[in-house]
């Protein structure tokens, strides 16, 4: 919010003193004078004589030939024209043009377009006083031409007004000089000599470097906004009032040498709500603190430690009327594939504006413009007005990938050498031989997704997500991910007891057919040929072979339980998931997870289990390798620690899953 009192309203103990707005113009011009003349330095030692057109005519014509020598011929392109005659018609003319031109831009411009109206008609009356200046004007410059601008008209105003304010203040002609120096500090005389410099500028800019003297001009209370202009928009001063709470102000800001500039404009925070910061305007002070030499720290602590009405002077980046036009992004929707606290993040320009989120929150980004850190708010914390920041994908997959590349170079360094001695290094660790999986008829399964046992490692950052709404004619299968013995065929045949509600897949095997089993009904019995043809296609989401014959569970005889309106109940290990998550079945994957070692102990002992204490370590060590390989393709962890409860808590998730709307990968959605 912005301030809006009337200017007769007290001053606070926060009022610029206008002195000091004098200092900051005068430092900002003195910089910007410093960097000008390093400019024209080094452009002079660049183009040196090289670039001189009378070199160059004299370089392009051979020796001992008589010519008319264009080195002493004055450099037309050189000499920039003064000024140039125009007759009232062609104002007129101009005029016209201008007023079909506003009128084309819409209401916003309809007092622009009669205001060029009446000038065209006032030019075009015959009796117009104006005409006959401008006829007069002409015909006195085709005789006597106008000499061009000299000097810096604002430098010696300025210069004016210094010498007069020691006479000003006493001596016997006091009264004369306050009474000039009233005359030379009006705005009227001040404009007349920015214009005058400006034309000086246009005509002679190499020559003539900018004034930078700022007017007074009176606040603009509607936009809380005290406006200092200047002739050049680069280097205006401006005072703002923001009014703040104890929520961060929403904006970031960096170092520039000493200057304290702003970086990026959060939304929803105070600062875009008040349009009067923009990116890449300087902080000059805050409440009377010098922001100048302080580093973004210092910057910060200043800044949070105040509320309420804040004053800022700033040298504005530019002229701006309104907000910056951003880039039309629309939002996007990610499901995060890592966990992050901007607490631990040392590279977060402002960590009070980071949120936190863990893996599987899904958040909605509402700008990338920073390549670096986008702007996001975190599904149902949509109400808060303020966004917070989060890493964008190229800088976490960048940062990620630096990491393993340190990790494995480190990797190699502590490697012993070949032929060393290795008394005192450990042994290479060897590979850890695991269970492999089998199907509940115990046959062992290899996924079809990867044949090998470990993938090669992946950086996750983020998936785009897109809601989805459930359809009756599209049931999602529930995948059932989880350790060996905890309990996920339990789960799976207490659902399948609602045969109306629930099916399985019908499994294919390359064996014969026995006598008492029905084809589609027990197996789909297909010949060994065909089953490997299968594979190779990939077809199945699972497969194995046992007694010499094959086993597994295809794409097809699944959708043939969607078709039917039933919920296909699998039971599946993770390398299946990414082919069944490529497929158009959209499956639902509940990872099934033991509760700690005690509480798993206990759980076997009250249920009468026979167990061993290696098996229970073995079952959670599975456990956290699953999580930690393919966590971010599981929709819903279930801790079993009752079995009863487990199931309760997966019934009451898949009644969910036909009511309301859910979080699925994007290109799920693209060719539905």
């Amino acid at each position: 919010m912005v301030s809006s009192s009337p200017r007769a309203q007290a001053r606070s103990q926060h009022d610029v003193d206008p002195e000091r707005i004098k200092a900051y113009s005068e430092q900002l011009r003195q910089r910007k004078e410093a960097e000008e003349r390093i400019a024209a330095q080094n452009e002079f030692l660049r183009t040196s004589l090289r670039g001189s057109h009378k070199l160059q005519a004299l370089e392009s014509t051979p020796a001992g030939t008589a010519f008319v020598n264009d080195a002493y011929e004055e450099d037309i392109d050189e000499v920039s024209p003064l000024y140039t005659i125009i007759d009232y018609e062609d104002v007129i003319a101009a005029l016209s043009r201008l007023q079909s031109a506003l009128q084309a831009a819409g209401v916003g411009c309809a007092g622009a377009a009669r205001g060029a109206a009446g000038a065209a008609t006032l030019l075009a009356a015959a009796g117009s006083p104006l005409r006959a200046a401008l006829r007069t004007r002409s015909a006195v410059l085709r005789v006597r031409p106008l000499p061009p601008p000299v000097g810096r008209a604002g430098d010696r105003l300025r210069d004016c007004i210094d010498s007069l304010r020691p006479l000003a203040a006493s001596g016997e002609n006091a009264a004369l000089a306050a009474e000039l120096l009233a005359l030379l500090g009006s705005l009227e005389l001040e404009s007349l000599a920015q214009a005058h410099d400006q034309a000086a500028t246009l005509l002679d800019p190499a020559c003539f470097s900018r004034t930078n003297k700022y007017k007074t001009g009176n606040a603009d209370h509607k936009n809380g906004d005290k406006a200092l202009a200047s002739d050049d928009a680069s280097e205006q001063i401006k005072i703002i009032k923001i009014e703040k709470t104890n929520e961060p102000l929403g904006a970031t800001v960096r170092n520039e040498g000493e200057a304290v500039i702003i970086g990026r404009i959060v939304r929803g925070g105070a600062a875009e709500k008040s349009g009067l910061l923009h990116e890449g305007d300087e902080l000059l002070e805050v409440n009377g603190v010098s922001m100048r030499g302080k580093s973004v720290h210092e910057v910060c602590q200043v800044l949070g430690a105040l509320a309420g009405t804040l004053t800022v002077v700033l040298a504005a980046a530019g002229t701006r009327t309104t907000q910056p036009q951003r880039a039309a992004h629309r939002v996007l929707h990610v499901r995060a594939h890592f966990d992050y606290d901007p607490e631990d993040d040392v590279y977060i320009p402002c960590r009070e504006l980071g949120i936190s989120f863990q893996k599987g929150d899904v958040l909605h980004v509402i700008s990338r413009d920073d390549p670096n850190w986008w702007q996001a708010f975190r599904e149902g914390e949509e109400d808060q007005t303020l966004a917070g920041l989060i890493p964008s994908q190229a800088f976490q997959h960048q940062r990620e990938s630096m990491k393993l590349t340190l990790a494995g170079e480190a990797a190699a360094r502590d490697k012993p050498r070949k032929g060393g001695t290795l008394l005192c290094a450990k042994k290479p660790p060897r590979k850890k031989k695991t269970k492999k999986a089998t199907s509940e008829a115990g046959y062992p399964l290899y996924s079809t997704a990867a044949g090998e046992e470990y993938e090669q490692e992946e950086i996750l950052t983020y998936e785009e997500v897109a809601l989805y709404y459930p359809r009756a004619s599209h049931k999602r299968p529930i995948v059932l991910i989880g350790p060996p013995n905890i309990g996920r065929h339990e789960l799976r045949q207490r659902l399948m007891e609602d045969a109306a509600r629930f099916a399985a897949a019908v499994p294919h095997t390359s064996r014969p057919r026995k006598d008492h089993e029905v084809p589609g009904q027990d197996y789909h019995f297909i010949s060994r040929t065909q089953f490997e043809a299968d594979i190779l296609n990939r077809k199945f989401v699972e497969h194995g072979e046992y007694e010499k014959a094959y086993y597994g569970t295809s794409l097809e005889a699944i959708r043939e339980v969607v078709s039917s309106g039933k919920i296909c109940v699998l039971n599946l290990h993770p390398q299946s998931l990414r082919l069944l998550r490529a497929s158009d079945l959209k499956p639902y994957t509940v990872f099934v997870a033991p509760p700690s070692l005690e509480k798993l102990r206990q759980k076997k002992i009250r249920n009468g289990e026979a167990f061993k204490e290696e098996e229970l370590k073995e079952i959670i060590a599975t456990a956290r390798d699953m999580e930690l390989r393919w966590g971010h393709l599981f929709d819903m962890i279930i801790i079993n620690n009752d079995t009863q409860r487990a199931y309760q808590q997966l019934l009451n998730e898949i009644n969910s899953l036909e009511r309301e709307p859910q979080w699925v990968p994007a290109h799920w959605l693209k060719h539905t």
